[in-house]
Formats: C-alpha cells, structure tokens, sequence
C-alpha cells in the first residue's frame, strides 16, 4: 500500500444527505457583479485587441465555440452528441482573466473528447445580454454544467483545481478504471462477477463534498486495478438507483458500500481519502485472515 501514501492528506468535509438538495455556499475567488454600461461593446473591442498583443491567440475547434445568441447557445448545448457541455459566462472588462480562463477550456478540451466549451462574453451585445438575464447570470465567471440538454450543475468564480474535479465529477469516460452503475440491476451483476474487493462510490449530482473525493478515488482505481473494482453510482440517477440504496440503508453522501464474493461486507460514509484506505486495508487483512491457520 506504499504508493497510497501521497493520498492520505485529503482533508475531511461532511457528508450530505442526498433526499434534500444541496445549497452550495462556498467563497470563490476573482466574483465580479454582471453590469452592463454604455460602452461594453467598444471596451469589448478594445479587450480583444489587447489580449491579442499580451497573449497567444488560441486555436480552437468543434470544442471550444463562441456563442453570440440564443439560438448558437441552445444549438451548443442540444446537438453536443452526448458531451459534457460547460458554458462560460465573463465580460470584456476581464480580458487577461478571459484569456486565462480561455486557455483552461482548450486545454480541457485536448485532453478529453466528451467535454465541449461554450464561451459567452455577455456584453458583447443585447443577443448576449438578454441570454444572461434569461440564465439569471449576476456574477462573473459564471460556468454551467450541461448533460443531455439538462442543466446538471453551475459555479461561480474560477478555481482550476475545482474546475477539473467537477469535469472529472460530470463528464463520462468510457475507459475510466471506475465502472459507472446506472441502476440497481448493474450493481446487482457487478456484485455477482468478481470474486475481488468491490468498493461502490454513492454519490449525487449537486454534492460538493462527493466531487471533492471523486479525483482520490479515481487515482485509487488506477494505482489498485486488478486487486480492487472500484464503481460508481449516482443517488439521483433514476428510481431504480434510489431505491436500492434505501434497501441498504444509505441515506448520506458520498458513500461507499464495500462487497467481497457476493456479499456485502462494509460501508464508509465521508470525503476523508485517509479514512477510506484505512477501511479498505482492514476489510483486506480480514479477507486474508481467514486463510491463515491459527496457532496451536
């Protein structure tokens, strides 16, 4: 277990309940209050012009799109072929911070192709001005999560690290070391086929906490693959997945529900990394004490 060592220092943050939806109330940094003046269209310009002269201009595809309306917004966030869709909200008053921001999103992008960008600069015009009042943007950065043309998740302020443990948290990877369950019948036959360590991630959409473990966890799927099958599982999913977790009595998030040859063998409820090796290094040593004769 040496090589877990570099994960133990995460640090603790409560678990949720995932039946009541969660308020987010955490301090973000660089907030700025969206007013709109006289002159945003010419200081829009202008910024423009300036961040091309301090900075690199940014080649950008498919997956990193400026949006000007409503109908470019909508068409984005519907026709995305099944992508992670992150709509960014600033002003030109921002314009080293836009670039900076700007930069994140295409690198995002390179890296993975289930995440698309939008990037809406909301002065720029009354088409993009009228798109934030109808998404009731009132401070900038402002970023919504988008799957399947449904609203997942937003947040204000840029933190990168944050930012790539959401992408992390929302996007689908199909050659991720974590199995995603989609309902209690994949469980089921998850639970049935190894004969290994089994450790289900319980989480939610809305779960700061359940976002905040979620890159440990993939690191422990990597460094543990073939030892251990790590799964995932969303409370909220649909009834299925609701309802299965009520029969075992999971009630807060994130979760994790341990299982061993078909049966269930353990649960560990928090965001604590440290705490959840411990848990999984004592199931371990039981499984394998009980090949170990006793002395006479």
């Amino acid at each position: 277990m040496a090589t877990l060592v570099s994960l133990l220092c995460s640090s603790y943050s409560s678990p949720s309940t995932f039946f009541h939806k969660d308020s987010i109330s955490s301090s973000f940094r660089s907030v700025s209050t969206l007013n709109f003046g006289a002159n945003d269209i010419r200081r829009c310009c202008l910024a423009k012009e300036m961040a091309n002269l301090d900075f690199k201009i940014i080649e950008t595809d498919e997956k990193f799109l400026e949006v000007h309306s409503i109908e470019e917004y909508e068409k984005g966030v519907q026709f995305s072929n099944e992508k992670l869709v992150i709509a960014h909200f600033s002003a030109s008053t921002h314009c080293r911070y836009n670039t900076r921001i700007q930069q994140f999103m295409v690198e995002q992008s390179r890296k993975s192709n289930k995440v698309k960008f939008l990037n809406v600069m909301a002065n720029e015009s009354e088409k993009t001005r009228h798109l934030c009042r109808r998404e009731n943007i009132e401070r900038i950065p402002h970023f919504i999560f988008y799957k399947n043309a449904e609203k997942i998740h937003e947040a204000v302020g840029f933190q990168q690290e944050r930012l790539v443990s959401n992408i992390l948290y929302y996007k689908d990877d199909p050659f991720s070391s974590v199995v995603q369950l989609n309902n209690g019948d994949e469980l089921e036959k998850l639970i049935h086929t190894h004969d290994k360590l089994i450790v289900v991630n319980v989480g939610k959409r809305e779960c700061v906490p359940c976002v905040k473990i979620y890159p440990s966890v993939v690191k422990l799927a990597d460094q543990m693959a073939g030892r251990v099958v790590f799964a995932r599982m969303n409370a909220d999913e649909n009834e299925s997945c609701m309802e299965m977790l009520k029969e075992m009595n999971v009630s807060k998030v994130p979760a994790f529900l341990f299982f061993r040859n078909g049966e269930f063998c353990g649960k560990y409820v928090g965001s604590c990394t440290s705490m959840l090796i411990r848990k999984m290094v004592k199931l371990a040593n039981q499984s394998y004490s009980k090949y170990i004769p006793e002395n006479k």
